[in-house]
């Protein structure tokens, strides 16, 4: 079965998509807090350290899911100046 290659920004976003909703699943309402936002007055939404790791175990997962059993990859190693 051929490669398929998809726009690196695609890629990460649906991979981004599926580990935080399992993260979000599985730390129900533990996963964020929030913090003071240094660039503004405002606060960011964060992981916790324990659902960042959590969320960084999954991401990897689902990357190696998506390349190994639908042989997806992202385009991001691609020379396009070809």
């Amino acid at each position: 079965m051929a490669k398929i290659y998809i726009d690196n920004s695609t890629f990460m976003e649906f991979v981004d998509e599926i580990a935080t909703q399992m993260t979000e699943i599985a730390f129900k309402d533990k996963a964020t807090i929030e913090i003071q936002d240094g660039l503004s007055d405002g606060v960011a939404i964060v992981f916790t350290d324990e659902a960042q790791d959590f969320y960084n175990e999954r991401y990897d997962e689902v990357e190696t899911i998506l390349n190994k059993t639908l042989n997806i990859h992202s385009n991001e190693h691609l020379n396009t100046n070809n």
